[in-house]
């Protein structure tokens, strides 16, 4: 009887592991929609998830690709152009004529503030000095494309985003979609990572996102300036693909010439040219 009760246990315990590897494969051959779960892997064009340079190389999809071997133009640079302190550029009437655009039955609406955005810039170095308009344009487009044209602080797909990280375990009954201006920072590693960067807890209470507007603009800042800005020079498309990779897909021409155009317009608003590397 105990030969039996273990030949039983050892198959339940080889079909849940099955099960477990089925299951990878059928969330790494999604990555393109879901992002990769881990903070250095990478989506492939085929949709795998990974590390190597299968992955990470030539057939980047998204995540923090290699910039090795990236052919790119004369003036690409998005760090490039008329540069000026941050105030100055995201005035409250710039704010403002952006918000205005929200819809009154928005859920957000009147969530995203001209001051939480300053207060979120004023905390990263890289904003405390001058700054290039190129920049703040690309960075306000992908807020608002991101958000809906802020208008949500949550993703209405409320998924689990749940992957089996030591460094950054998923709390109990916690889950990880996106939320803020960026939403498609997705799974319990970014969260993890965020909060240990600006000292809060948002593994542990990731909905202080959806809360605060400051703690909202930080955390899409925090992951602007871990996997975007290094690539800025490589021009707005590179940008596009870094923030949602779903964006350069093929899939959703009418979002990326939607995401080109008020690229473009906020550059004109703004009295600086657009760079040449506008597609992915």
């Amino acid at each position: 009887m105990a030969t039996q009760n273990a030949i039983l246990r050892n198959t339940l315990i080889l079909f849940l592991l099955i099960l477990a590897v089925m299951a990878k494969t059928v969330f790494s051959q999604s990555c393109q929609k879901t992002g990769c779960p881990g903070l250095m892997e990478c989506c492939s064009s085929w949709g795998y998830c990974g590390t190597k340079d299968d992955h990470c190389g030539f057939w980047c999809f998204s995540g923090p690709c290699n910039l090795q071997n990236k052919s790119y133009g004369f003036n690409y640079n998005v760090t490039a152009g008329p540069r000026g302190p941050v105030e100055s550029i995201v005035t409250p009437k710039l704010f403002n004529r952006i918000m205005s655009k929200v819809g009154s039955n928005c859920p957000a609406k009147g969530f995203y503030t001209h001051k939480a955005f300053m207060a979120a810039a004023k905390s990263f170095g890289a904003y405390k000095g001058t700054v290039a308009k190129r920049e703040i344009a690309a960075m306000l487009t992908h807020f608002s494309h991101g958000s809906n044209s802020f208008c949500y602080k949550e993703d209405k797909a409320k998924g689990n985003y749940c992957s089996p990280s030591k460094k950054y375990p998923c709390e109990k009954g916690k889950k990880y979609y996106g939320r803020g201006p960026l939403q498609s920072i997705r799974w319990n590693e970014y969260y993890g990572a965020a909060g240990k960067f600006l000292g809060l807890p948002l593994l542990k209470d990731p909905d202080m996102v959806t809360r605060s507007p400051e703690v909202a603009f930080k955390f899409g800042m925090w992951f602007w300036n871990t996997n975007v800005r290094p690539a800025l020079f490589l021009g707005f498309g590179e940008t596009s693909k870094r923030v949602d990779g779903q964006i350069c897909d093929n899939l959703h021409p009418a979002d990326t010439k939607n995401l080109v155009k008020q690229y473009v317009e906020l550059c004109k608003i703004l009295g600086v040219k657009p760079d040449e590397g506008l597609h992915c």
